[in-house]
């Protein structure tokens, strides 16, 4: 009898429900990932499905599996026993006509997860190590779960999940308390909470079999194929993964509610199930309409009438397209320094990972990367054939690649003799963290429209997402004739945040010189690049005006960044301006830097979600 916890027990989430359904319905879905933080029912969910179709399981595969134990590879036993070379199979055999379930896959080498989705995408698994070759059967649903906050699937992984969906804790009370309520009932009485459900849990696994029955027979209409081909041209997904995945899960939600043929709202239900994970939509162009339709619902900022900003730069304001030297500051009038508010903290997007917009640079794989390293840290993945003395002993990979010629060997009462040429050597790859420095310009020319505050609130959401990461954050603010450390590399972000609330803003710019003093910083540490992954973000409007020699400010600060560009050190820079028309200094700097552009709106992740439903129009 089941004792899982049933499916149709699980209060809420309809749209994870669908997306796994969708995957157990369509043998030709062979992926689904489910993100969300802890607590929020992903495994329970995961787990509700062993049995839930009759004979089919769910079976685990644990983070720490290798490579052999996951695809299968020499019976060690046999091969010591009699000397026979022995397939013994892994996990994926075991898989075979069931669900693989991976919880935290975000945290399984990638080169595992690529193994696997391989078998699952082929339905078979080729075994060909230590010399053991065969192949069988490996039909599976491949169903992960993970959490943002550990890290990141690469996107070209992800791209490789038909389906993927978010799974988000109940903010409605009511429903808080039906979880609670039906918790504490299950762990008390099982068995009376099972019988409650065993109905609704019979007609979902009734509704799949036949889904699976139908799904052969489904027919899309020509006119579907259009706009299957169209949204994903609109949102602009790479490759034609995305297209294919769209018509498969359409097709799966047709199938379920008993239909031969898809409609337009199986489409629609199925965009935000294949599309949302593969999404590389530009911002759209902000009509004076869309504005307003945008204001209404309270979603992307929008932007300030071109009036309002050549308000903002006061007698900075160029009569035309093309730049001029910024006036000097009046001598008789010296503004007093002000100190703004923390705007705003919003949900940030992933600013250090790989960007496809103005960068030069594209040897960084997103936050924290694997790294193989050279001594003895750092978890064992696989092994290699040593490359001269043997300096890390892989024991096991030893044992079995001397096992089957241990007949053929005089042992001398030893159980097992190993030769120079079955020693193998340990691969040992471990997460490099990532040291974040924030380079903030706190001239004068930020206080406008009480800018700051803005730029403060977005400092606040960067910090907050570099805590979470577990990363190292630092800030140096310029201003004046000077760039003063704020706040020293730590992972404190509560002693960050107090000292964001007390810097000042006013006088002039002295980009060079900040550039100068974050890249002392970043760099003085011999380590910088090897144990952690160095990056400077760069937070300004580019209107540099004051010089560390006898030339032009900005040309002088150009003139490093060159130089910096290939120090080894990840650099984002985020225009800070608002002015029209825009002088892009900001983007000529982030080009000397080979780094990654944002405007400070597009920080906001909700203001990306925004654009998305608004390109959709849907």
């Amino acid at each position: 009898m089941r004792v899982t916890y049933p499916f149709t027990a699980v209060v809420g989430q309809e749209q994870v429900k669908k997306a796994v359904l969708c995957g157990l319905a369509s043998r030709s879905i062979n992926a689904v990932l489910i993100r969300g933080p802890a607590g929020t029912a992903k495994t329970t969910l995961a787990r509700a499905l062993d049995g839930l179709v009759p004979g089919e399981r769910v079976i685990n595969l644990p983070l720490n599996a290798t490579e052999d134990q996951i695809m299968g590879g020499l019976d060690f036993e046999a091969a010591l026993r009699s000397g026979e070379r022995k397939v013994l199979p892994g996990i994926l055999q075991r898989a075979d006509g069931n669900i693989l379930y991976v919880d935290g896959i975000n945290l399984l080498p990638e080169r595992l997860v690529h193994l696997i989705l391989d078998a699952g995408r082929r339905q078979v698994n080729v075994i060909e190590r230590e010399g053991v070759s065969c192949e069988h059967d490996c039909r599976f649903l491949l169903l992960g779960t993970m959490d943002p906050d550990e890290g990141e699937l690469s996107p070209h992984l992800m791209d490789r999940f038909d389906i993927c969906v978010s799974m988000a804790a109940s903010e409605n009370v009511d429903e808080r308390m039906e979880i609670l309520r039906r918790g504490l009932r299950y762990e008390k009485e099982p068995t009376a909470f099972l019988n409650e459900f065993m109905a609704s849990e019979e007609d979902v696994s009734s509704s799949i079999r036949k889904a699976r029955e139908r799904a052969a027979y489904i027919i899309i209409p020509p006119g579907h194929l259009d706009a299957i081909a169209k949204v994903c041209h609109d949102l602009g997904v790479q490759g034609h993964r995305g297209d294919i995945a769209l018509a498969r899960t359409a097709s799966a939600l047709a199938a379920l509610d008993g239909r031969d043929q898809i409609v337009l709202e199986d489409l629609q239900a199925a965009v935000p199930l294949c599309l949302e994970h593969r999404r590389n939509d530009p911002a759209p162009e902000q009509t004076g309409e869309g504005r307003g339709d945008q204001e209404k619902g309270g979603e992307p900022p929008q932007q300030r009438p071109p009036q309002q900003d050549r308000e903002d730069m006061g007698d900075q304001a160029p009569s035309s397209d093309v730049e001029s030297p910024l006036p000097p500051p009046p001598r008789e009038a010296t503004p007093k320094d002000q100190v703004f508010s923390v705007g705003r903290a919003f949900v940030v997007i992933d600013y250090i990972g790989e960007d496809k917009r103005a960068k030069a640079r594209t040897s960084g794989h997103g936050r924290r990367d694997r790294v193989i390293t050279s001594d003895r840290s750092g978890r064992y993945t696989r092994f290699q054939m040593p490359q001269g003395r043997v300096r890390d002993l892989a024991f096991d990979a030893s044992i079995r690649a001397a096992a089957p010629y241990q007949r053929s060997r005089y042992r001398n009462g030893l159980a097992v003799v190993l030769d120079p040429a079955d020693l193998r050597e340990k691969v040992r790859e471990r997460k490099r963290g990532t040291r974040v420095l924030f380079l903030v310009d706190a001239s004068g020319s930020m206080g406008a429209h009480q800018r700051m505050v803005a730029v403060k609130g977005a400092i606040l959401a960067l910090l907050q997402d570099a805590y979470q990461k577990r990363d190292e954050v630092g800030m140096i603010a310029f201003r004046k004739n000077d760039a003063e450390l704020m706040l020293p590399l730590t992972r404190s972000v509560h002693l960050a945040a107090k000292k964001l609330e007390q810097m000042p803003t006013g006088g002039r710019t002295p980009l060079a010189l900040g550039l100068s003093k974050g890249f002392e910083l970043l760099t003085k540490d011999r380590s910088c690049g090897v144990r952690d992954r160095p990056v400077m973000v760069i937070l300004t409007d580019g209107r540099a005006n004051v010089a560390m020699g006898e030339g032009d400010p900005f040309q002088e600060a150009l003139s490093m960044a060159h130089r910096m560009a290939s120090s080894g050190i990840r650099f984002v820079v985020v225009d800070t301006g608002t002015s029209l028309p825009r002088l892009d200094r900001a983007l000529r700097l982030c080009r000397a830097l080979e780094g990654t552009y944002f405007r400070l709106e597009e920080l906001d992740a909700g203001y990306l979600a925004a654009s998305v439903r608004a390109v959709m129009g849907r």
